[in-house]
């Protein structure tokens, strides 16, 4: 259990959409659907998502992250993973392993979602380029840096949780919607259309 989450995010299930799972959030397009799908695409979605990204982290916040992968129950995060790399090595012996199966539908026993969950980090402490890069790259393998699993930016400072999900969007929510005002304001012609008028009607 995360009492962190518990506090400020009651009953929130960390999975894919987080747009949809709680009731104040963003949803921004990364991918633009006028680009074809070349260098030129992944390089304007990467400039995105981490302009994005930097409007919400700051140097001096607290952040947590938590990575989470599908596994049949053999399959586990290993130190030597992705991930791993991506951060100081010093913060990766405060990491926290679980099975998870109270997310998605999971049709097996034996089937989980291997979680594991990094805290006292900073902006610095994280190569968050590079993973954000990755995960733009997910639905296609034949992109280096590629991930398979998922990751969850929580900025534990102003109670945001951020999820750039593939190449096509990134959700960011909030406890409170005065966090994400300026965020709302500032890259409003990034929004995700098909989700605007749910969006106006909250930060209008």
């Amino acid at each position: 259990m995360n009492s962190y989450l518990d506090e400020n995010f009651p009953k929130l299930k960390i999975e894919k959409p987080l747009f949809y799972n709680w009731p104040i959030g963003l949803r921004f397009e990364i991918g633009q659907d006028e680009l074809e799908v070349s260098n030129e695409y992944f390089n304007a979605a990467h400039e995105r998502a981490v302009s994005i990204f930097k409007s919400v982290f700051g140097h001096n916040d607290e952040i947590e992250l938590i990575y989470q992968q599908y596994s049949d129950g053999r399959k586990k995060i290993r130190k030597g993973s992705f991930i791993f790399k991506q951060i100081e090595p010093t913060k990766n012996g405060l990491a926290k392993y679980s099975d998870v199966r109270d997310i998605y539908e999971l049709d097996y026993k034996s089937e989980c979602w291997k979680r594991v969950y990094i805290p006292s980090l900073s902006l610095k402490s994280i190569n968050y380029k590079n993973i954000l890069l990755s995960l733009i790259h997910s639905d296609f393998s034949c992109r280096f840096p590629s991930i398979s699993g998922e990751c969850f930016f929580i900025n534990k400072s102003k109670n945001i949780i951020v999820n750039l999900y593939d190449d096509r969007g990134m959700d960011v929510i909030s406890a409170s919607k005065n966090e994400l005002i300026s965020l709302y304001n500032k890259h409003n012609d990034w929004l995700l259309n098909y989700d605007r008028e749910k969006m106006d009607l909250v930060f209008s």
